[in-house]
């Protein structure tokens, strides 16, 4: 029997955990940073319980700001404690939908509703769960069914990993900030686009690429003013999104705790700006700079995609539904992007940090090592051109398949 630990229990970490045991019955240890949260609250974004996010994620959005706080989850099923909930799959990944239980919201909203009148391209989203009385996370659907029924499987939380250890160019497991020496002989980092190359950078893994290539999907919020039959109308926080070619805009019906205030959130899909995460100091934090709209072509999209949202709220179905709060229509383009580069936000999709093809091999085994895999949103060559909870899903499915066959 074999010893595998897993490093990290988000989305990745749940599949990778539960399918590894149930593909080779090997030994399998999950160790997570955060605590476990079953159950909650169902409808996201859930952002206002710090228990469920990290408290010193910080990253650079552009060259020259300030660090400020970057929310990801933190606990067993990761960013699915805290997210929309919102599951869409990428046209090239596997037929993963059945895995997860998604359901289309039942009550748009009147936001939504309004949305879906004014444009073609908006369609219902779908949502990983749906009812709001529940949330529904990878740990629920992969891993506590198989707690307490199978041998060998162990889950740990509230363990932070400090460092991998090495024996020459094999890794043999982990230590914790504790101090503790987790043994395997195959070792499975699932820590995140941030966590993981930050964890290989703090061991000395030599990769060349390890951190380069960093993407999110740059967003801003246009915030609305709800009319009152729209104001706290029941529907779930997000049910609605206008795609477009390289853009969407997501319809949020209530911002967390403003039931009066809605939003339509530009974001940009199809990204070409590339950061990267550092580590100036072994016993620090990482230096996560996104270099957001540093590309030409990043800009005029969200400018883009921002009129697109302009054009929108000046449809009749939307008129008597909701007001702008900001005047940003009446802005130029040079005056909107300077707008928008004082105003980022993001989809919070970090994604190609450890890219696949250059960081490890087209089975996320790291190059140069051996016993070092790796399966997060990390390992994507860049952002998905989608929310990456499915494909995250589908990589892990796909990789654990693979290395039940043919392990590191």
């Amino acid at each position: 029997m074999k010893r595998w630990l897993v490093v990290g229990g988000g989305v990745a970490g749940c599949v990778v955990a539960a399918r590894i045991k149930q593909r080779t019955g090997d030994l399998v240890t999950l160790v997570e940073a955060g605590r476990d949260h079953p159950g909650g609250a169902g409808d996201g974004p859930l952002l206002d319980d710090p228990s469920r996010l990290w408290d010193d994620c910080l990253v650079v959005r552009r060259p020259g700001l300030a660090p400020e706080p970057y929310p990801q989850g933190f606990g067993l099923g990761g960013s699915a404690l805290v997210n929309g909930a919102v599951a869409t799959p990428d046209p090239a990944d596997l037929d993963v939908e059945h895995l997860l239980p998604l359901t289309t919201p039942a009550d748009p909203g009147v936001l939504g509703s309004a949305v879906l009148a004014a444009s073609e391209r908006a369609a219902p989203v779908r949502l990983v769960g749906g009812d709001r009385s529940s949330r529904v996370t990878p740990a629920d659907v992969y891993l506590r069914p198989l707690r307490g029924q199978v041998e060998h499987l162990y889950v740990r939380t509230g363990t932070r990993v400090r460092r991998l250890m090495l024996d020459g160019r094999r890794v043999i497991g982990a230590v914790s900030t504790a101090g503790e020496e987790l043994e395997a002989e195959y070792t499975v980092l699932c820590a995140g686009a941030i966590h993981t190359p930050a964890l290989l950078l703090r061991s000395g893994i030599d990769t060349p690429g390890v951190g380069v290539g960093l993407q999110d999907h740059p967003a801003t919020a246009i915030r609305l003013a709800l009319a009152p039959a729209a104001a706290g109308d029941g529907a779930p926080s997000i049910t609605v999104a206008v795609d477009g070619p390289d853009h969407q805009i997501t319809v949020v019906n209530h911002l967390p705790g403003q039931p009066a205030r809605g939003a339509l959130l530009p974001a940009l899909m199809r990204v070409a700006s590339r950061g990267r995460v550092s580590l100036p100091d072994l016993d620090g934090p990482p230096l996560v700079e996104l270099a957001q709209l540093t590309a030409v072509q990043d800009r005029a999209g969200l400018v883009a995609a921002c009129r697109e949202a302009f054009e929108l709220l000046e449809h009749p179905a939307l008129r008597g539904v909701a007001t702008p709060v900001d005047a940003l229509a009446a802005l130029d383009d040079e005056a909107l992007t300077a707008w928008l580069e004082g105003h980022l936000g993001g989809y919070y999709h970090l994604a190609a940090s450890c890219p696949m093809g250059t960081v490890t091999d087209e089975l996320g085994h790291v190059r140069g090592y051996e016993g070092l895999s790796i399966c997060d949103a990390s390992l994507f060559r860049r952002v998905p051109p989608v929310g990456p909870y499915l494909p995250v899903v589908t990589m892990a499915e796909r990789l654990t398949a693979r290395w039940a066959a043919t392990p590191a």
